[in-house]
């Protein structure tokens, strides 16, 4: 799966579907300027 992250964001979090079996989950992405420190996603 593919992410597309706004690394000038420090802290982000959304809702995506995933691509397999179509069921939202939440992302949680923490950036500095040009560097994603970390991703997590917790399924619904």
């Amino acid at each position: 799966m593919e992410l597309v992250l706004d690394t000038s964001l420090a802290s982000q979090c959304f809702v995506t579907d995933c691509e397999v079996c179509c069921r939202p989950f939440e992302v949680v992405a923490e950036c500095e300027p040009g560097e994603v420190l970390s991703v997590s996603g917790m399924g619904n």
